[in-house]
């Protein structure tokens, strides 16, 4: 990315409700704001801290607005995760259990070997919707914006010849998330939306938060600034559901991050399992990565939490520190970015979260 001095800079501040403001020192914001500037980054930064405060920084040439609507992308998979974890904890929906427990008709070949733990892993061997067949512009068929709702794809391409058989080895696809939505709407009868709304939107006040549909033309996919690249145009971001279907503002996932490093969304034991990950699957858990990383300034590895998100002309991440109970929110307006990755041990993703974690 070619780098450059950002001319405009907004910083919010604000405290959890129901408590005094403990936001981040001056000396963080300062060191993550010259360390933006630096990069060159443009959109929404978001330190979040243990109580529920938060600092939220819009920089560029012309930056968002705090409230801006952004879509999450594939963020939306890691409330997918704990929607199904919630089930899990109920007892009404076990991971070792095939697909067809839930969803007897489910026509996929293998759809009596495929685990629910399989569809959080990426390790289904469902068709690849990245590789349904190209149109004119380029873009796959799966995404193109006649294509279909997610509750049709699930039993239609997504129970396809599978490219695999389970357990297969991790290859990232959209499709485990869009048929697990399937099989939450049959274990609560609720569709993914109402069950996102019911038990996240409303509960933590996440008012700005909604999912994409189908019938929805392609300029209401709100993106900050009102800008759209070519491949904007080209998608319907309704297809991704479960996926990558959900909008709204940066604040709004600080409130479910917060709420889910504070248990109020999981106990501890099903907040662990969603957690747990291994060197052999990319680190990847239950549609989340969590890897060590040596942050400067921390003395000892710190263990992430991470969510990234890439759709149009966005990349986001979503970095939680179960330890310390803090967050680190990137939303970038252009892609693809720098950002860098942690485990790496180097970047600026990585200097950002040293800023956050490695305090007192």
């Amino acid at each position: 990315m070619k780098r450059g001095t950002l001319i405009g800079i907004s910083i919010i501040v604000t405290a959890a409700p129901w408590q005094a403001a403990a936001t981040p020192s001056d000396s963080v914001v300062r060191q993550v704001r010259s360390r933006a500037d630096k990069a060159a980054f443009e959109g929404a930064i978001l330190i979040g801290e243990k109580d529920g405060s938060r600092s939220v920084l819009t920089l560029g040439k012309n930056p968002v607005q705090p409230g801006a609507i952004w879509r999450w992308a594939s963020i939306t998979k890691q409330l997918t995760a704990v929607l199904a974890m919630q089930e899990v904890a109920r007892g009404r929906l076990d991971l070792d259990a095939p697909v067809s427990r839930y969803w007897p008709d489910w026509k996929a070949p293998a759809a009596s070997r495929i685990r629910i733990r399989d569809l959080l892993l990426h390790n289904s061997g469902l068709p690849q919707p990245d590789e349904s067949k190209a149109d004119p512009d380029g873009v796959p068929a799966f995404y193109r914006s006649g294509a279909v709702a997610p509750a049709i794809s699930a039993g239609a391409f997504c129970a396809g010849k599978p490219r695999a058989e389970p357990p297969a080895k991790f290859e990232y696809n959209n499709c485990d998330s869009i048929v697990l939505a399937e099989v939450l709407a049959r274990v609560t009868g609720k569709p993914f939306a109402r069950l996102l709304q019911e038990r996240l939107s409303e509960p933590l006040g996440m008012r700005s938060v909604g999912i994409f549909r189908v019938d929805q033309p392609a300029a209401s996919h709100v993106r900050p600034n009102g800008e759209f690249s070519k491949e904007d145009a080209l998608l319907n971001l309704g297809v991704y559901g479960a996926s990558g279907g959900a909008y709204g503002t940066i604040a709004d996932l600080w409130k479910f991050d917060h709420a889910l490093l504070g248990g109020r969304l999981l106990p501890r034991s099903a907040r662990e399992t969603m957690w747990k990950s291994d060197k052999s699957n990319g680190f990847y858990g239950f549609h989340q990565w969590i890897y060590p990383s040596s942050l400067k300034g921390c003395g000892k590895p710190v263990r992430i939490v991470e969510r990234q998100g890439l759709v149009g002309g966005i990349e986001l991440r979503n970095y939680l520190l179960p330890e310390s109970g803090r967050g680190l929110i990137m939303f970038s307006r252009h892609r693809p970015t720098n950002l860098g990755d942690p485990w790496e041990n180097k970047g600026f993703a990585f200097d950002l979260l040293s800023a956050v974690a490695c305090r007192r």
